[in-house]
């Protein structure tokens, strides 16, 4: 067995390791791989294939943007989308028509373009994207990555790699038999599924890491296979992460071999930029990508670029990128609200912290709500020793989180194991307190995140919050601010500046309160 399959041994089951070395005697994976190519339609086929023009539509979902951890998948967004692939070159052009549901109803329309070093978004994907860029190394990475694994094109990468073929303990879905082959992609592990009787693939596996849940598997099922010219490709694809489905697609049409002298694949000279940042999260967490991206709220770009803002002596807005977060100076160390994003982010805001505040360790680290984008980095503050305050409905849902193995992509957690130390909001606030400087965390009553807290500062008349109100964000959601509003009141908090999560300025009480004036009209 190669030394990539056993760093990732611990997301396959005891059951299917042990039960390996007998079922290899069997049969070579080899055999099952050149049978799923005879089924498809055969390797000559394959390898004459030079183009596609493939238009589907589908729905996403997002099982971490629920009002309760661990409920039914939340439907985020529906789209419908035509492909061009040129698939001698590697060129292409995807136009995308996307639907929002959550958490604005909105309509979006732009085209992607890859072109050898080159890639670029021409219209607007999201709420904080411009009319057009340069693609991220990631997101070509991811895109590539994920067409990797398209019946067309995994079968023939299993045979180029060959020599890392390896016959798994076979599976059954739906009460059919499968046959289980793995390959080692450049260090990625890459798992097929192979029906015993039609030797059409059933599911194609990367195993990935997540920031929250760590080794994950982004799992493709294939079903409702057609014959189209000399091969027979699915036409139903699920799309599944960690067990929870995250996307359907059905295909509508496939033209296999099509002209495309008519089809622009240029990238504009004034976005014909080589990205030099890291490409890892295209390549190691693909689904993290395109998840954002159903939500339009894509996150491409790495976000490791930290500003600290002053709001007071020994308060600093963290921000230098979409997701902000609030640092505190106390006596002897540094309450942080919000680890939003990824490691690389936690890590690069700690760094900041250090040099601002030196000697001062983060003791505490209050998180707003569980939702992904805003609690992806708690794992570095664990690591550097801080205590989680979150939410009492989110306890089981960050317990979880510091648990779960990081093996393929190891953080700093998962590299110096620390013991987890946890406090609860439930009804009441919570008081911390250096004898001088005091840090008030409550809980609000709201449709957006069970158990979701606000931090004030009542010497500074300074509220923190996340995701309910945006100041100075173009759109507000409705009905979010009223919730943020009522609980000032309730507590009688002397509010008279807001900071957010996100926005790009702090506001005013009186700004909130001409937000949920305007969203009653």
């Amino acid at each position: 067995m190669r030394r990539s399959l056993f760093l990732l041994a611990p997301v396959l089951s005891c059951a299917l390791l042990l039960s390996v070395s007998s079922v290899a005697r069997a049969q070579t994976a080899r055999h099952y791989i050149d049978s799923a190519l005879m089924a498809i339609g055969g390797r000559e086929a394959l390898l004459a294939l030079k183009s596609q023009r493939i238009i589907s539509h589908g729905e996403n979902f997002e099982p971490e943007q629920t009002v309760r951890p661990g409920a039914e998948p939340r439907k985020v967004s529906t789209f419908s989308c035509t492909l061009m692939r040129d698939v001698s070159s590697g060129r292409l052009r995807y136009e995308w028509q996307r639907e929002t549901l959550y958490p604005f109803a909105l309509t979006w329309k732009y085209t992607e373009l890859l072109n050898g070093d080159f890639g670029a978004i021409i219209g607007t994907d999201g709420a904080r994207s411009p009319a057009k860029r340069p693609a991220s190394a990631a997101r070509m990475a991811m895109r590539r990555k994920e067409l990797s694994r398209s019946p067309v094109s995994i079968l023939l990468n299993a045979l180029v790699r060959s020599s890392s073929l390896f016959r798994l303990a076979d599976q059954s879905i739906r009460g059919q038999l499968n046959y289980a082959i793995s390959f080692d992609d450049g260090g990625l592990l890459v798992i097929l599924l192979i029906d015993d009787q039609t030797r059409l693939l059933t599911k194609v596996e990367f195993l990935e890491d997540d920031p929250i849940s760590g080794d994950v598997q982004n799992e493709l099922f294939f079903e409702d296979w057609r014959q189209v010219g000399a091969l027979k490709l699915p036409f139903k694809l699920t799309y599944r992460v960690n067990g929870r489905v995250v996307m359907t697609e059905q295909i509508d049409t496939i033209e296999n071999d099509v002209d495309l002298s008519g089809v622009d694949f240029t990238v504009p000279e004034d976005l014909a930029q080589v990205d030099d940042s890291d490409d890892r999260r295209g390549r190691y967490s693909s689904h993290w990508l395109w998840r954002r991206i159903a939500l339009a709220s894509p996150l491409d770009e790495e976000q490791t670029r930290v500003t600290l803002t002053e709001l007071g002596k020994g308060v600093v807005h963290v921000v230098g990128g979409t997701h902000h977060s609030l640092a505190i100076e106390m006596a002897d160390h540094i309450v942080v609200v919000d680890a939003p994003l990824y490691e690389e982010r936690s890590q690069a805001v700690l760094a900041a912290l250090a040099q601002k505040f030196p000697g001062k360790p983060v003791r505490f680290l209050v998180n707003t709500h569980f939702h992904n984008d805003h609690s992806g980095g708690v794992r570095a503050y664990i690591a550097a020793g801080a205590m989680l305050v979150v939410p009492k409905s989110d306890e089981e849902f960050f317990q979880k989180m510091a648990a779960a193995p990081h093996t393929r992509v190891p953080d700093s957690l998962q590299k110096t194991p620390q013991p987890l130390q946890l406090e609860t909001v439930e009804q009441q606030q919570k008081v911390l307190s250096d004898g001088s400087r005091v840090v008030e965390v409550y809980p609000v009553r709201n449709g957006h995140a069970d158990g979701m807290l606000i931090v004030y500062l009542p010497a500074e008349k300074l509220l923190f919050v996340t995701d309910l109100f945006s100041p100075g964000a173009p759109r507000q959601p409705p009905g979010w601010p009223r919730d943020l509003l009522d609980t000032i009141q309730q507590f009688g908090l002397q509010v008279e500046r807001i900071a957010g999560g996100h926005g790009n300025k702090v506001a005013t009480l009186a700004e909130l309160r001409q937000t949920v004036a305007a969203s009653a009209q």
